[in-house]
C-alpha cells in the first residue's frame, strides 16, 4: 500500500512540474488565463442602444462544440465577465470561439429562430503577471445567425 501511495505521489509531482505544450500561445506568450468581457442587449441584430439583458447565463464555446469553456451571469447592466483557466486554454481558438446565450429570458422577449444569439471574440490585450499571462478578449454585438 505504501509503495502505491509513493508511486501516485511521484506521478502527481511529475505532472505538476511538466509544462503545458498544447496550451494557447499568443505572440510567443503562453497564456494561463483567458478573460472575456461583453454586454448582452435585447436585440437580434446587434443594435447597441437596445436595453440590456440581466440575469442571463452566457457561455464561451469554441469550434462549434457544445463544450463550455466558461460561463457567467449578466448583471443589471447586461455586462458579464467570463474567466477560463489554463486547462481550458488548450481548447480555446480565438478564430472559432463565440459567446452564446439562449433567448428568450425573463428580461428580454425576443425570439431568435434557433433560440440562440451569439457574439465573436476579439483580443484586446495580453497582460504579463507573476502568476502567468492573461489574454483579455471582448465580444462583438450579439446577433442571431
Amino acid at each position: 500500500m505504501a509503495k502505491a501511495n509513493v508511486f501516485l505521489l511521484s506521478i502527481v509531482l511529475m505532472a505538476s512540474l511538466a509544462s503545458l505544450s498544447h496550451g494557447l500561445v499568443l505572440n510567443g506568450l503562453v497564456i494561463g488565463t483567458i478573460q472575456v468581457r461583453g454586454v448582452l442587449r435585447c436585440t437580434l441584430t446587434g443594435v447597441q442602444n437596445a436595453p440590456p439583458i440581466s440575469a442571463a447565463t452566457v457561455f464561451l464555446t469554441c469550434g462549434g462544440s457544445s463544450t463550455n469553456l466558461g460561463q457567467a451571469l449578466t448583471n443589471p447592466a447586461g455586462a458579464f465577465f467570463i474567466v477560463a483557466r489554463i486547462l481550458d486554454t488548450a481548447l480555446f481558438d480565438p478564430s472559432t470561439c463565440i459567446v452564446r446565450v439562449r433567448l428568450p429570458v425573463a428580461t428580454c422577449s425576443v425570439f431568435p429562430p434557433d433560440g440562440v444569439v451569439s457574439a465573436t471574440t476579439s483580443l484586446v490585450s495580453v497582460v504579463q503577471t507573476n502568476l502567468g499571462n492573461i489574454a483579455n478578449f471582448v465580444t462583438g454585438p450579439f446577433i442571431s445567425l
